[in-house]
This record gives structure tokens, C-alpha cells and sequence, in this order.
């Protein structure tokens, strides 16, 4: 399995980047990934993802764009900010202007898409039973939430409580009940994953996590 680093290299050859953008820019994610509050949305989260993407690239039209995206999706991250994609669009902009990559082309275009699609996270595959994705899009946004359907000590133990230390800007009563609604709208939704692969594979964990999560909230 290739390293963030190694992966980021690899995609950034692939669109053409020069070895010295590759290198400025892995700094600003290795820097931009370590920030102190970061409790959870780390480098080693962007690992996981990758990990997961991985699995899943042979099955994506522009593997690329997706890859990229998953690097800036959370490049910038604040949970006191409800427009963070806003930034994270900026910041893959510059990139795109230091690389040389026009915003005309495929994969400027592609990234972009991918990256709003964050504002929403949600298709009209989660919204439908029985249904699937198999677009990029819902790839992407797939692997953002793979993290629902781990084991339960990890998911507890880890993600739960990392996520909680992300927001202890909060009083611990308003952040329950915040992450109560955004828990029980998981519920809520036909469905949590959108393709095939990701919900054979997380739907019945992540429910069942996430479950657990909400009684211990209560």
C-alpha cells in the first residue's frame, strides 16, 4: 500500500505537475493535515481515505480528479465554519494555476464538481432504496463517510471521541445535541452509502455504530 506521500507524488505526476509543485505542495498538505486542533480530520484520516481509494479506483472515470480531491477536501478545516468547501476550492484553484492546469480542461472541472458536491453530501442515491451510484461523485463522497462503518471499539474509541474533541470550542450539552441531529439524519436516509461496494460493505456497521453513538448521547 503506497504512503500519503507516495500517493500524492504519484497522482501529481500523473496531471504533469513539475517535481518542485509537488514537493511545495505535499509541505502544505503534510502542514495544513497537522494542525494541532485536528483531533481527527489528520493525516492519518487522509491516510484511511486513501486506503479506501485504493480499493475503489479501478471502478472511477477520472481517477485522478478524485484522488486530488480527497487531498483538498479537507486541505482547510475549521467546524467552527459552515463554508470550509468555499476555501478548499480556493486553495485547489491556486494549485491548479501553479501546475498549469487550465480551468477549461476535464480535471479542473471534474475536481471542482467533486468538491462542492461536500456542501450537500448527499444524491439522490442516499435518498432512494434501493438504488445505486456508480458516478465519481458518489464515490467520493463514499469515501468520506467509509469512516461510519469501521469496527465499533474504533469507531468509538477513535472517531467518536476525536470528532467530540474537535469541537470542545462547544458546551458539551450544545455539541450533544448538535451531533444527535446530524446522527439521527444518518438514520433517517434510505441510505448512509451511495454505491454498491461501499454500502455492501459499511451500510449495516455504520447504522449500528452510529445507533450506539445516539444512545450514548442520550
Amino acid at each position: 500500500m503506497a504512503s500519503v506521500e507516495e500517493t500524492w507524488r504519484g497522482l501529481a505526476k500523473d496531471i504533469g505537475a513539475s517535481e518542485e509543485k509537488t514537493s511545495e505542495w505535499w509541505t502544505r498538505i503534510v502542514q495544513a493535515y497537522s494542525e494541532e486542533s485536528r483531533k481527527f480530520h489528520n493525516i492519518n484520516y487522509l491516510a484511511i481515505k486513501l486506503e479506501n481509494f485504493e480499493t475503489i479506483k479501478c471502478k472511477l472515470k477520472n481517477r485522478n480528479a478524485v484522488g486530488i480531491a480527497i487531498f483538498f477536501h479537507h486541505f482547510e478545516y475549521d467546524p467552527k465554519m459552515v463554508d470550509c468547501f468555499k476555501k478548499n476550492l480556493e486553495h485547489f484553484d491556486i494549485f491548479a494555476n501553479d501546475c498549469a492546469i487550465k480551468s477549461e480542461s476535464e480535471l479542473y472541472k471534474s475536481v471542482v464538481s467533486l468538491l462542492e458536491s461536500v456542501d450537500t453530501h448527499s444524491t439522490d442515491e442516499h435518498k432512494t432504496g434501493g438504488v445505486f451510484g456508480a458516478e465519481d461523485g458518489h464515490y467520493f463522497l463514499d469515501l468520506d463517510m467509509a469512516v461510519l462503518g469501521g469496527d465499533s471499539e474504533y469507531y468509538a474509541t477513535e472517531y467518536a471521541t476525536n470528532i467530540q474533541a474537535e469541537y470542545d470550542f462547544l458546551p458539551e450539552p450544545m455539541y450533544k445535541g448538535l451531533r444527535l441531529k446530524v446522527l439521527q439524519s444518518f438514520l433517517q436516509i434510505p441510505n448512509i452509502f451511495a454505491t454498491k461496494e461501499f454500502r455492501e460493505k459499511y451500510e449495516e456497521q455504520a447504522r449500528a455504530n452510529i445507533q450506539k453513538e445516539v444512545e450514548k448521547l442520550k
